[in-house]
């Protein structure tokens, strides 16, 4: 009897430590699931666009096919937004939809504000697409910062096209600095400056006003320079502003001005500007901000009556990296690193540099960038590094050394086989 007792307490305790090796086991696998080696749960953003169409498909086939695998992201897609309480009912829905955080490409104060407070109040991470920090609510905590074109480095780069540019001078410039004066447009106003502190530079010249005085006129006109063959004309206004086309065409008819610099809309003047290069025999180079469009490629590929390209040079912003880092930005904020990717409490604006394309052959291969996988100018990967999931110790000053480091065209094209 005694020996039978034991027998049945060996078989007890046998099976009580299989049944906790079993538990221990089930547990372990769901540690893995939740904080190990397996895959993160899925991360799940609203992105609330004011675009559509086919110039929108390539930025919306970036977050679902590329993102979205490569940092197990489901995307929630709007319709087109347009103001601030479309922008608010978006994440009404997407915070039913249980999504944790929303990219923002509304750039007005309004509907920058009024978004970050409703996520705030939901506990939702929010990123805005713009150039500027909005400080009204730059340190709500689930407001993590903005990233767009950077209208400094837009700068940058305008004066380092136009060093090149004026080195055979002394050359003339009618400038269409279009949203510069107060800021209306950043990156018009800094472009507008760096060109004339460009001209300034090279040919020495001395302006009655201060340059932050000139692009800030509403008003066209002429300013001394200082110098007899060195001649500035500045022409501010939006494109759809009354008489414009007209009027620019007309200083033109001068003959005084062998350089046209657009901040915006170069194409609207193409017409005017053959015309008058027809009628004066004078070349005038153009130069400009440009987009991918047809307008940009046909600019570089068509020739003027002088066989040069209609299009002399332009300032390009990549499709894609501005997306890519408020993706970054959004998965740090809800993975805990939120803290990281602000400065001292603060959302921080990190800015995409342009590329500088003087021909069609550096048009064609930018064009091709950001549209298929092998040729983003950020794969998934890059994107994930820039994160916790790559990198537990990331900051946004990380994120800002990456931007700097895909601002040069030649290396982008280099490590893309381009």
């Amino acid at each position: 009897m005694k020996k039978l007792l034991t027998i049945l307490l060996s078989l007890m305790m046998i099976f009580t430590l299989a049944a906790c090796n079993k538990s221990g086991g089930e547990s372990a696998n769901e540690g893995g699931e939740q904080g190990g080696s397996e895959a993160p749960q899925t991360i799940k953003i609203g992105v609330a666009t004011q675009f559509e169409g086919d110039q929108w498909v390539p930025q919306k086939d970036y977050y679902e096919k590329e993102l979205g695998p490569a940092l197990n992201i489901e995307f929630m897609i709007s319709e087109r937004i347009q103001d601030a309480n479309g922008l608010v009912d978006f994440i009404d829905q997407a915070y039913a939809a249980e999504c944790q955080g929303i990219i923002n490409y509304l750039t007005q104060p309004e509907p920058v504000q009024m978004g970050a407070r409703k996520c705030e109040e939901y506990g939702m991470f929010f990123v805005t697409q713009n150039s500027k920090v909005t400080d009204e609510v730059a340190t709500l905590e689930h407001n993590i910062g903005h990233c767009g074109a950077d209208p400094v480095k837009m700068g940058n780069a305008y004066k380092t096209l136009f060093k090149d540019l004026l080195a055979d001078g002394p050359h003339s410039l009618l400038l269409y600095s279009c949203a510069a004066p107060g800021q209306m447009a950043a990156s018009h106003y800094y472009s507008s400056l760096a060109i004339l502190e460009a001209f300034q530079e090279a040919y020495g010249l001395t302006f009655e006003k201060s340059l932050d005085e000139i692009v800030n006129n509403q008003e066209p006109g002429e300013y001394a320079t200082g110098r007899d063959d060195v001649k500035i004309y500045v022409y501010p206004g939006l494109p759809n502003t009354e008489g414009l086309t007209d009027g620019v065409q007309t200083v033109l008819q001068s003959g005084d001005y062998d350089i046209f610099a657009a901040c915006a809309n170069f194409a609207a003047f193409s017409t005017g500007i053959d015309a008058v290069e027809k009628a004066l025999n004078k070349d005038i180079k153009v130069v400009g901000t440009v987009g991918l469009d047809e307008a940009t490629q046909g600019g570089f590929s068509t020739k003027d009556s002088f066989g040069n390209p209609v299009l002399n040079a332009g300032m390009i912003n990549p499709l894609n990296p501005a997306n890519a880092i408020n993706t970054a930005e959004l998965v740090n904020g809800i993975l805990g690193a939120g803290a990281q990717m602000k400065d001292n409490g603060k959302a921080v604006l990190v800015g995409v540099a342009p590329f500088i394309c003087k021909d069609i052959d550096t048009y064609n291969k930018i064009a091709n960038l950001d549209r298929s996988s092998g040729l983003y100018i950020l794969s998934g990967e890059d994107v994930k590094a820039l994160t916790v999931l790559g990198n537990p110790s990331v900051t946004w000053k990380d994120i800002d050394n990456k931007l700097n480091q895909i601002a040069d065209i030649e290396y982008v094209l280099k490590s893309r086989g381009q």
